[in-house]
C-alpha cells in the first residue's frame, strides 16, 4: 500500500496569520452534511437524492491538547468560554488543508494522578470552509 501519512505531521493552526497550536495530540476531522431527499411517487419505494448537493455542511474537529501555558492554548480556552470564533487552518502532509472560521467548545480537562494534564476540545466551523486538495 502506498500514500499513507504520519499523523504527527498534521497540524492545526490558529489565527489570520496561522501559528501552530502548542501541545497537540490526536485529532479527528469530521465532514458533516445531509443529502437532500427528492423522492417522489415516480421513484416507487426507492429514495432519490439531489446529486451534487448537501445541506447543513460543517467541518468538526475534535482533539486533545496537553495542558500548557502558551498564549494560543489560553486563547482557545478563552474563546470556548465565551463562544468567540477565529480563523483556523488544518494542514495534512500531502498538501490537503481546510481553512475557515471555527468556534471552540466542549473543553474537558483531564487531571490524572501522576500523569500529564490534557484538554479535549471541539472546533466547529461557522460559514464557508475552504478545502485545498492534495498536491
Amino acid at each position: 500500500m502506498a500514500g499513507e501519512i504520519n499523523g504527527t505531521n498534521i497540524m492545526i493552526q490558529k489565527g489570520a496569520t496561522p501559528v501552530d497550536i502548542f501541545g497537540q495530540m490526536e485529532a479527528t476531522l469530521t465532514m458533516n452534511g445531509t443529502p437532500i431527499d427528492i423522492s417522489n411517487k415516480s421513484a416507487g419505494d426507492f429514495v432519490l437524492m439531489l446529486d451534487g448537493s448537501v445541506t447543513s455542511q460543517q467541518i468538526v474537529i475534535a482533539g486533545t491538547l496537553i495542558y500548557n501555558v502558551s498564549a494560543d492554548y489560553e486563547a482557545i480556552m478563552a474563546e470556548a468560554f465565551v463562544g468567540t470564533q477565529d480563523d483556523y487552518l488544518i494542514t495534512f502532509t500531502g498538501g490537503e488543508s481546510y481553512s475557515g472560521k471555527f468556534a471552540p467548545s466542549g473543553i474537558s480537562v483531564s487531571i490524572p494522578h501522576g500523569d500529564k494534564v490534557s484538554s479535549s476540545f471541539t472546533l466547529s466551523s461557522s460559514g464557508t470552509v475552504t478545502r485545498t486538495p492534495q498536491t
